[in-house]
């Protein structure tokens, strides 16, 4: 079994930040903090999976695409896999009030849950 804790850790402590009523920026930047960890457990996670099935990952990207082949994120949700890829490379890189604002919304909205998704279907491997 792949030791999967820092990824529960990251999912709990995100889902931690949303409960949280956001007050200020301090607070959407400390959402979007806890979204960037949350992401790079995520592939990680993945790359550890399938280290232990033989296989060798290097980036984000193909991670998720062998999340998909496998089923561990369903195929019909590619498309919001690649726009959390897009974001987390985007709150990475800059911050801009506008963008951290979609970013939270999609993160609140849609990003929280496929994370769970996620680690729910690699605790079955």
């Amino acid at each position: 079994m792949v030791n999967l804790v820092n990824f529960e850790k990251t999912v709990k402590e995100l889902k931690n930040f949303l409960e949280i009523p956001i007050a200020n920026d301090r607070d959407r930047a400390g959402i979007i903090k806890a979204f960037e960890f949350t992401f790079e457990q995520a592939w990680k996670s993945i790359q550890k999976v399938a280290a232990k099935q033989g296989v060798e990952i290097g980036n984000p990207q193909k991670a998720f695409s062998y999340a998909m082949q496998n089923q561990w994120i369903p195929v019909a949700d590619e498309a919001q896999w690649l726009e959390l890829l897009k974001d987390r490379n985007l709150t990475t890189h800059t911050y801009h009030q506008d963008l951290a604002m979609e970013v939270l919304e999609r993160i609140q909205k849609k990003y929280m849950a496929m994370f769970e998704v996620l680690l729910s279907a690699l605790e079955r491997e």
